[in-house]
């Protein structure tokens, strides 16, 4: 699976990474994206018991330990250290996407990897899926991750989904020593964790080159008086919510927009004809291929 060169339409960001290739947040899926060429990727922290920020959206094991022959968990990370974090096995098995969309619309209220990460629409019970794809992942620390990072010859731009709270003073200690601080994007759609990132920037200092965002969802008016007090490079909001008097509003307050993924091509159509910075989306592939047919002369 390879990107076009010639790509020019908005920025794709991997919504977890390309999920086609490895279970969201893992290196994998990371690589994947790398290797496809988008010029984004989206990932999620939580809190482990001993301080270390992890790359995860859920904040137990349940979901991506799920067909695992012998080692479910449901353990919470925030009571594990990162040793014992670092030893749960991730099957790929019936937790990566197909290349090909969804015979419906996926919109962000199912933006929590549906049911086909379970194997019900796959039509494959985990002891097939295990026996034609035995891999395992492993989550891995934010400080692995910005290493990683480091070393891409062209690092994507990085959106950083805060999951949970106390993460901002580790988190500012790995962001001043990262040599790539600059491809992060420092965002939440909680809004008392967006209130603990903009008030650590403002009291320990923004690493230079960090830039801060906020998943907003909806440009409300009461939204839009809120954000005027912010220090915002972007914002995230939802898919067929917002309209280009929306887009430009913000823009000329110094204020990218990104959409909230709307993998489908009504929105792809919609979303290349507004002046976006670029969409979060788990079908990368799917829209590329799209994008080479339909959606190349629109932008």
């Amino acid at each position: 699976m390879n990107s076009p060169v010639s790509y020019c339409g908005p920025m794709r960001l991997a919504h977890r990474g390309l999920v086609q290739a490895a279970p969201e947040n893992t290196l994998g899926a990371f690589q994947g994206a790398v290797e496809f060429g988008c010029e984004g990727i989206e990932i999620d922290i939580q809190l482990s018991k001993d301080g270390e920020i992890i790359v995860a959206h859920d904040d137990n094991f349940t979901r991506m330990t799920l067909g695992h022959p012998t080692g479910f968990s449901n353990r919470h990370l925030r009571d594990m250290t990162w040793e014992e974090i670092s030893r749960i096995e991730l099957p790929y098995a019936n937790h990566t996407l197909p290349d090909e969309l969804p015979p419906y619309i996926e919109v962000e209220a199912m933006s929590m990897m549906p049911e086909r990460l379970m194997g019900q629409e796959m039509g494959r019970d985990y002891e097939t899926a295990l026996a034609q794809d035995g891999r395992m992942a492993h989550l891995m620390r934010f400080a692995d991750f910005d290493a990683w990072l480091a070393t891409q010859q062209q690092p994507p731009t990085v959106e950083v989904e805060v999951k949970a709270p106390g993460v901002m003073k580790r988190m500012l200690e790995i962001l001043d020593q990262s040599s790539v601080v600059d491809h992060y994007i420092l965002f939440s759609g909680v809004p008392a964790f967006n209130d603990e990132i903009q008030q650590a920037c403002r009291l320990q200092g923004k690493p230079e080159g960090l830039r801060l965002g906020a998943n907003i969802r909806f440009l409300t008016d009461e939204m839009k008086r809120q954000v005027e007090n912010m220090d915002l490079y972007e914002v995230g909001l939802n898919a067929e919510c917002f309209t280009q008097e929306d887009v430009l509003w913000l823009k000329a307050r110094g204020i990218q927009v990104l959409s909230n993924l709307g993998d489908y091509p009504l929105w792809w159509e919609q979303l290349c004809q507004m002046d976006v910075l670029g969409f979060k989306t788990n079908y990368a592939c799917a829209f590329t291929a799209w994008w080479q047919e339909h959606g190349a002369n629109r932008t």
